[in-house]
């Protein structure tokens, strides 16, 4: 184990892919109109989704389609819906507000996928069962659920590519997604997946993020200022596939404006001390997640009201009539 653990940290502290420790994978992040036309994926929903996002975290690239609030009309077909599990519809229990129900498929090109222990191309599995359970027990008590009865808000996600960080990248293109279905959330929901390295000692430089904490009184390990000399751990953020099955890892979904976790999935057995430096952590680097979807949903908000500005343009006779309108008020 000791020589694994040696080959995701190299001996001036970069990671595989040639990362600091505290350093995210490149991010992107679209809200389209509509999924493109599928190729043979098995469980990915029809074209006509309220709402649809696309989000990459390096490698790793998932879509998730949204449909509702709509009718509830099926029950127990979702993952882990048999008998009133993580997807399932509920039947008549609970129709005070609506259900949320999840479903995860696997793409047919997604080769990187013969690399993700538990998760098989095609049906259902172990890996795609709790992946479902987790993003619904994430998002429920954040959607506001009551303002629904007797209704369902139907989750698809569609794996494209997998390197690391499945859950991460899961919650965040599910948080996408209901944005731009229009439906209410309490504040955005942010995912990043976490791990401990075992390797600095009290004597060794300090880690420094290569972003700019938010929260000034989160200290980090061997802070020099401070005096603390933390867990004697190095904290990896934003796993790949290799150090995803080498560490022990945490994957955490934050609600930046109020620093509250929604979830959190630990994957083995860590130290207090190591747990409370990977949640800290967590809600900062989650806060950096936050800034790119602002963005995200900012340039599709613009992109929505972009056709109206050109109104004038398009209708001409309805520009001559405002002016004409404004004459006569000024007369």
């Amino acid at each position: 184990m000791q020589n694994s653990r040696a080959q995701l940290l190299t001996a001036s502290n970069l990671r595989l892919d040639s990362r600091l420790p505290l350093e995210l994978r490149a991010l992107s992040f679209q809200i389209l109109p509509a999924p493109p036309t599928s190729f043979g994926a098995p469980a990915f929903p029809p074209a006509q989704a309220d709402g649809y996002a696309l989000v990459s975290h390096g490698l790793t690239r998932v879509s998730a389609s949204v449909f509702g609030p709509r009718e509830a009309m099926r029950t127990g077909a979702f993952s882990g819906g048999v008998g009133g599990g993580a997807g399932g519809g509920g039947g008549g229990k609970g129709m005070d507000k609506a259900t949320v129900n999840v479903e995860v498929g696997v793409a047919a090109w997604s080769e990187r996928n013969t690399a993700a222990p538990g998760v098989r191309k095609g049906g259902k599995d172990r890996r795609t069962v709790e992946l479902s359970a987790s993003i619904k027990a994430t998002f429920e008590p954040v959607l506001l659920l009551h303002l629904y009865p007797r209704s369902s808000i139907d989750v698809y996600i569609q794996v494209l590519e997998v390197d690391g960080a499945l859950l991460q990248a899961s919650i965040n293109a599910t948080s996408l997604a209901l944005i731009s279905a229009g439906l209410p959330l309490s504040d955005y929901v942010c995912a990043l997946s976490l791990a401990s390295y075992p390797s600095i000692s009290p004597e060794a430089p300090p880690q420094k993020p290569p972003f700019e904490l938010v929260s000034p009184g989160v200290a980090h390990s061997n802070d020099e200022e401070t005096g603390n000399i933390g867990s004697g751990s190095t904290t990896i953020l934003d796993l790949c596939q290799n150090e995803e099955q080498g560490l022990p890892n945490l994957t955490v979904a934050v609600l930046p404006r109020s620093e509250k976790v929604t979830l959190v999935n630990l994957e083995s057995r860590v130290g207090i001390v190591r747990f409370e430096e990977m949640l800290r952590w967590g809600v900062e680097g989650a806060k950096v997640v936050q800034g790119a979807m602002e963005e995200c949903v900012k340039s599709w908000a613009q992109s929505l009201a972009a056709p109206s500005k050109n109104l004038g343009a398009l209708f001409p006779g309805m520009a001559g009539a405002k002016g004409n309108g404004d004459d006569d008020m000024e007369e």
